[in-house]
C-alpha cells in the first residue's frame, strides 16, 4: 500500500513504515504518520479485537489494504520507486499467509513454530506471574524492603516483558515465514530483495525484544533460568538462521523505525 500524494496531510506520512513493523498501534508514537493506521481509523477499526490471533489481524489488515487499493486504482497514483507496488506488497503478505506450507519445513520456520508453542505452555504455566508478582511487590512495600514508586517501576518492568513475550511469541512466525518466501521464489529484483531484507529485519528486532524481555523475567524469577534454557535456545537459533539466510537484514533501515 502507498500513500496517495493528493491527501492533504501526505506529507507527514512515512512511505512504507507499514511494511516492517511489529503491527502494535498501541504502542507506537509514530501512527499519526502512518497511513495505514489512519485507515483503520477511518474504517473504525483501529482498536484490533483482543479476542483475535495476530494472524487473524494481520489477514484483516490485508482485506482493509485491498479495500484501500480499490480507492488508488481509480485514480493516477506514481509508484515509490525504493518498495514493491501496492499490488507486490500484497501478493508476498498473502502468500506467506495462506500457502505457509511451502515454508512450514525449513529450519528458520520449525524454530519458530517450536518457539511459538514452548513459549504458549509456558504462559498457561505461569498465567499468575504478574499476581504473584504484584503481591510479592505488595509484601515489600509493608515490609519496608522498598518504596512504592520502587515496586511499581519493578512490576511494570516485568509486566512489559510479559506482554512482550506474549505479543512477539505470534509475530515471529508470521514474518518468519513471510520473509522466507525469498528462499522459496527467489528473484534477482532489487525492490523485492529489500523488502524480505527488512522482513527479516523484523523477524530480528521481535528476536531481540524477545531475548531482553525472557533476560527481565529470569532476573525477577532467576529459579526459571532452567526451565527457559530450551526457549532462548530456540531464540538463539532462530536469530542465527536468519542472519545467515539474509545477511543484509540487519543493515538494513526500516523507513521510520531505524
Amino acid at each position: 500500500m502507498i500513500a496517495n500524494p493528493e491527501l492533504p496531510t501526505q506529507p507527514d506520512f512515512i512511505p512504507g513504515i507499514y511494511n516492517y513493523c511489529d503491527s502494535w498501534c498501541e504502542r507506537c508514537p509514530l501512527t499519526s504518520r502512518c497511513r495505514s493506521f489512519q485507515l483503520q481509523q477511518e474504517s473504525g477499526l483501529a482498536e484490533p479485537d483482543p479476542n483475535a490471533s495476530l494472524v487473524e489481524q494481520l489477514t484483516e489488515a490485508l482485506r482493509m489494504t485491498k479495500q484501500y487499493l480499490d480507492t488508488l486504482n481509480k485514480q493516477t497514483v506514481p509508484l515509490l520507486p525504493a518498495s514493491p507496488s501496492s499490488e507486490e506488497q500484497l501478493t508476498l503478505e498473502e502468500a506467506a499467509l495462506s500457502r505457509r506450507h511451502q515454508t512450514k519445513d525449513h529450519p528458520a520456520a520449525t524454530l519458530a513454530t517450536a518457539y511459538l508453542k514452548q513459549t504458549g505452555t509456558w504462559l498457561a504455566s505461569e498465567r499468575k506471574l504478574l499476581e504473584k508478582a504484584g503481591y510479592q511487590q505488595l509484601q515489600a512495600v509493608e515490609l519496608g524492603i522498598r518504596t512504592e514508586d520502587e515496586a511499581m517501576l519493578q512490576l511494570n518492568t516485568l509486566k512489559d516483558a510479559y506482554e512482550q513475550i506474549r505479543w512477539y511469541r505470534t509475530l515471529i512466525p508470521v514474518k518468519t515465514k513471510a520473509a522466507l518466501r525469498a528462499v522459496d521464489e527467489q528473484t534477482d529484483d532489487a525492490y523485492l530483495l529489500s523488502y524480505y531484507d527488512g522482513k527479516a529485519k523484523l523477524v530480528l528486532v521481535s528476536v531481540d525484544q524477545s531475548l531482553t524481555a525472557w533476560q527481565t523475567v529470569m532476573a525477577y524469577y532467576p529459579e526459571t533460568t532452567d526451565n527457559l534454557l530450551g526457549i532462548l535456545s530456540l531464540l538463539s537459533q532462530l536469530n542465527r538462521q536468519i542472519e545467515d539466510l539474509f545477511p543484509n537484514a540487519r543493515t538494513f533501515k526500516r523507513p521510520g523505525l531505524d
